[in-house]
């Protein structure tokens, strides 16, 4: 599944980013720009160091979260993996704003595991 990042009306300051053709109602996950962009990179041996990146380990938040701790990964073939290093280049760090509403951590997690499948099941 390719990465989908969207505007969304009620959150005109956030990037949303989800694996479906759109994000869940009151359930959509933002790029966390407050927690650093994470690189897998190949040079010889996968380290997080040296070499060319091969993936990225994108910080998410959910919209009703004061503090997000989940990662989706984006291969080097995704449409979004050199606009995301552009952007973590740009906005990171940044303070988040407070949710308008916090969520139950188990709707959280039916969330993106409904968003992103594979980050989900790797996470576990």
């Amino acid at each position: 599944m390719a990465l989908l990042l969207l505007q969304l009306a009620g959150h005109p300051e956030e990037i949303a980013a989800t694996k479906l053709d759109q994000c869940l109602p009151d359930g959509a996950f933002f790029l966390d720009f407050s927690r650093p962009l994470g690189r897998l990179r190949f040079c010889g041996v996968w380290n997080r160091w040296i070499g060319t990146t091969m993936a990225l380990n994108v910080p998410v938040i959910h919209e009703g979260e004061a503090g997000g701790r989940r990662v989706i990964a984006v291969d080097r073939v995704d449409p979004y993996f050199k606009e995301l290093q552009r952007l973590w280049l740009e906005r990171h760090p940044m303070t988040r704003p407070e949710p308008k509403r916090m969520v139950d951590k188990l709707c959280i997690e039916a969330d993106f595991a409904a968003q992103f499948p594979d980050d989900a099941r790797r996470a576990n």
